[in-house]
């Protein structure tokens, strides 16, 4: 794999999508964890330069902006927002980068070197991590569980994991040699320190993915099953750090392995279905100022699971109500649906879908209390006025 010396040449297009994820949600997401009166630590774990020798701004540039905004909408916020930047190679720019901006802190050294620091913020705090590593040798799983296990008030995670460049680097540990031949399925930068098999079980959670390597060597699979498998595997693991999650695929092409997938944690409902129905709305919007030719990225395809995997949305809606006859809250059954489709839809299609299914007699839609205030039959379908139970006809 390369260095990191070049890395900040350019702001490549799949690094302008991450930062544009990561953009995209945290207005929202920092408006809401404020109101619940409690101090917000945002921390950009591997902050780079923040700014690319192109003049493209990067991840702490982005945090900072909306740090400031923040500020100035809400001064009486000053001990309640705060950005973390981890650099170990580029701080001393970073400092100049971010100077001029209030509530930000660098902390010299690795993300290794100061998770003590992080471990050390006040649990009152919500926090909030980006994740987004040179390469794959720092994503130790038990360093998440050591985080979650500090108890912060809430706790949610932006990860980019290079699954194509994990499994290259399989190979190459488990001397798979030309396993991996077409140099365009990972080009992400990575430190100098070499990686060993014992560190990549860390990395992994387990040792699993020398199983599918395996397979994959002996031709057993293809290179897009063995990633489908590693990453299946390598979710449930970070399921057992958060009750909720979807991940993001970044392709070139829907036919083509991922640049890297972007996972998002929370364990709470509304993050999830935050996360999932803003990047549906700005990935539409990307997608179809690429097609009309204003600033395309790439010829990149939206991640449609549905289509994508054959999926089927009532099939999967009459599944899920099936499984418990007293029927299920329209909140859980949506973040069940993300949980399946990813950002593939917004929150609206499964309210509109479910509706349709109703007036079609095929599900029956309750709600509590069942009348507005005004004594009129309720037919509101927001979920925070109403206990709502979809159930069967």
């Amino acid at each position: 794999m390369g260095q990191t010396k070049n890395f900040f040449k350019d702001k490549k297009p799949w690094s302008i999508v991450k930062d544009r994820v990561l953009d995209y949600y945290l207005k929202p997401y920092t408006s809401k964890v404020l109101r619940t009166g409690k101090p917000v630590i945002i921390c950009d774990c591997f902050a780079g330069k923040g700014k690319f020798d192109d003049g493209e701004i990067g991840s702490p540039l982005l945090i900072a902006e909306h740090i400031k905004s923040h500020l100035l909408k809400q001064p009486d916020a000053d001990n309640k927002i705060q950005g973390v930047f981890i650099e170990k190679k580029y701080h001393d720019e970073l400092n100049s980068n971010l100077s001029g901006y209030a509530n930000v802190i660098v902390y010299p050294g690795s993300y290794e070197d100061n998770l003590k620091n992080i471990l050390a913020f006040n649990a009152n705090n919500n926090l909030f991590l980006y994740v987004d590593p040179y390469g794959i040798k720092s994503l130790d799983l038990s360093a998440f569980s050591q985080i979650k296990s500090r108890k912060f008030y809430s706790v949610e995670m932006l990860l980019n994991f290079n699954s194509a460049g994990f499994l290259r680097e399989g190979c190459r540990l488990l001397k798979y040699k030309d396993a991996f031949t077409d140099e365009d399925l990972t080009d992400y930068e990575v430190d100098d320190d070499a990686n060993t098999k014992e560190k990549m079980d860390s990395i992994a959670g387990g040792s699993y993915w020398k199983d599918i390597l395996s397979a994959y060597y002996k031709s057993q699979i293809d290179i897009y099953s063995a990633e489908e498998q590693f990453f299946s595997e390598y979710s449930k693991r970070v399921n057992h750090l958060f009750r909720y999650t979807v991940n993001i695929p970044i392709k070139i092409k829907s036919t083509h392995l991922p640049k890297y997938r972007l996972i998002f944690g929370s364990d709470h409902e509304d993050g999830l279905i935050l996360m999932a129905d803003n990047m549906n709305k700005k990935w539409n919007e990307i997608v179809a100022n690429q097609r009309g030719g204003q600033g395309a990225l790439f010829d990149y395809e939206f991640p449609n699971l549905a289509i994508l995997k054959s999926f089927d949305l009532h099939k999967d809606i009459m599944s899920f109500i099936t499984s418990d006859s007293s029927g299920v809250l329209l909140k859980s059954l949506i973040v069940h649906l993300i949980q399946r489709y990813g950002i593939s839809f917004p929150e609206k299609h499964y309210i509109d879908t479910i509706i349709d299914m109703e007036a079609r007699g095929l599900l029956r839609i309750d709600r509590y209390p069942s009348v507005t205030k005004t004594g009129k039959p309720a037919r509101s379908m927001n979920y925070d006025d109403y206990r709502i139970t979809v159930r069967l006809k």
